[in-house]
């Protein structure tokens, strides 16, 4: 059984908890009082939604490819993870250490946190017997799609297969198989150049791969974490200050980061893992326009046994979230919000000609502005609703926002460069 909540407007919810004595605020003018008054209501929303322990799923016919996070929810986060090395010769020493931190690093974040997680181990179009790399990536991915597809790996020019990090990675982005809804994350280990040490110092070839793979990393909303181990760099200026480079921006263009050391670090893994099975789909990545839209989910329920029953009053926590660094959306609002069964019909009425299923309110839900992604910390709103049911028929039943209406404040970086001459004085 649910909790029986008397209804109330969470206006009187917030009188009645007082948000402004748990969120303590920084003195403001007494002028500013609709932004002292809008703080102390986004603070009371968000410890309204940390209370909620389920999560919605989006209907069936919903692309739940979103890169944003769904603000915190308490319930457990859906999280792929692939954990993939180079299997060169170079990585022979390596693999078994790099196989033993990777597993503890995993086991020790897992009792941090509670999630969902998958976690793949793969090999760069090789294995290494004795660890936890026991599987090619190419092998995983034609058992994936039932059948060999055309591996960016396979495109001339072709070096050596097993260093070729960026093209397993946007192989990976494209074919794995991910989980729907689950955010994607991929943590690359080697020694090498992204492309392929074969011929070594291609430093276009390699800047041409590392863009691939970011692409297709952002297409398919995948976060990219790595570690490079740098005993190798006698020189670390020339072909290998590209190398850092396109390590560094593999990871941080699609929200991950990448670390730079000459052994497998566990602490340091323990670290870049969290990131990613803690703060599930956390991260900052930049909006490929038009195709950016604020990330929706929706929070309930007071404990794991809680369910929305045929007479009942639910309130619900509504988050919208923008993990886009180059944008913000303004004005954002949910202009209706209807219910329906499972078919898109109208529920079904009561005697007194009222609907047996109601959501309170109908709209509008305004968010206002969601300022662009910082520091890798998703900017998210929360807003109430309720479900509210009287002698309905148990089933599936969908909750539709529809008239989603907001604008995008896009925000670039630019350089310019002049020339001058100094005459011989």
């Amino acid at each position: 059984m649910s909790k029986s909540i008397k209804p109330t407007s969470a206006a009187t919810n917030a009188a009645v908890e007082r948000p402004d004595t748990i969120f303590p605020l920084p003195p403001t003018s007494p002028r500013d009082l609709c932004g002292t008054t809008a703080a102390k209501m986004e603070a009371y929303f968000t410890k309204a939604l940390h209370a909620k322990v389920n999560k919605l799923e989006h209907c069936g016919d919903h692309d739940d490819d979103c890169p944003c996070s769904g603000g915190g929810v308490n319930a457990k986060p859906k999280v792929d993870l692939i954990v993939l090395i180079d299997t060169s010769g170079s990585m022979t020493s390596y693999a078994t250490s790099v196989s033993d931190a990777a597993r503890e690093a995993i086991d020790k974040v897992k009792s941090k946190c509670a999630s969902d997680l998958k976690t793949t181990y793969l090999g760069v179009d090789g294995k290494w017997v004795g660890t936890v790399f026991t599987t090619s990536h190419r092998d995983y991915i034609t058992g994936v799609q039932g059948a060999p597809v055309p591996l960016a790996a396979d495109v001339p020019p072709v070096g050596s297969l097993q260093d070729q990090g960026a093209n397993a990675v946007q192989d990976l982005s494209k074919y794995a198989d991910w989980r729907k809804g689950a955010c994607r994350a991929i943590f690359y280990i080697s020694d090498e150049e992204l492309d392929s040490v074969s011929p070594r110092g291609n430093i276009a070839q390699e800047a041409a791969a590392t863009l691939a793979a970011i692409n297709e990393a952002n297409q398919n909303n995948v976060t990219v974490f790595a570690h490079h181990l740098t005993y190798q760099h006698s020189n670390p200026l020339g072909a290998w200050a590209n190398v850092i480079q396109n390590y560094t921006d593999l990871c941080t263009k699609t929200g991950g980061k990448a670390f730079f050391s000459n052994t497998a670090d566990k602490a340091k893994y323990i670290e870049l893992l969290e990131e990613v099975i803690c703060n599930a789909c956390g991260g900052c990545r930049d909006a490929k326009l038009p195709n950016a839209a604020p990330c929706f989910s929706v929070a309930w329920g007071d404990s794991d046994c809680d369910c929305l029953e045929t007479n009942d009053f639910e309130v619900l926590s509504v988050t919208a979230c923008n993990c886009y660094s180059n944008i913000a959306f303004e004005n954002l609002m949910v202009g209706s919000i209807v219910v329906t069964d499972a078919f898109g019909n109208p529920v079904p009425l009561l005697p007194d000609g009222s609907p047996s299923v109601e959501v309170h309110p109908p709209g509008a839900l305004c968010f206002g502005t969601l300022g662009p992604c910082i520091d890798n910390k998703t900017t998210c709103k929360t807003r109430e609703i309720v479900i509210y049911t009287r002698g309905a028929k148990a089933g599936k039943y969908s909750l539709h926002f529809e008239a989603v209406c907001y604008s995008i404040s896009y925000t670039a970086q630019t350089k310019e460069c002049f020339s001058f001459n100094l005459c011989k004085d």
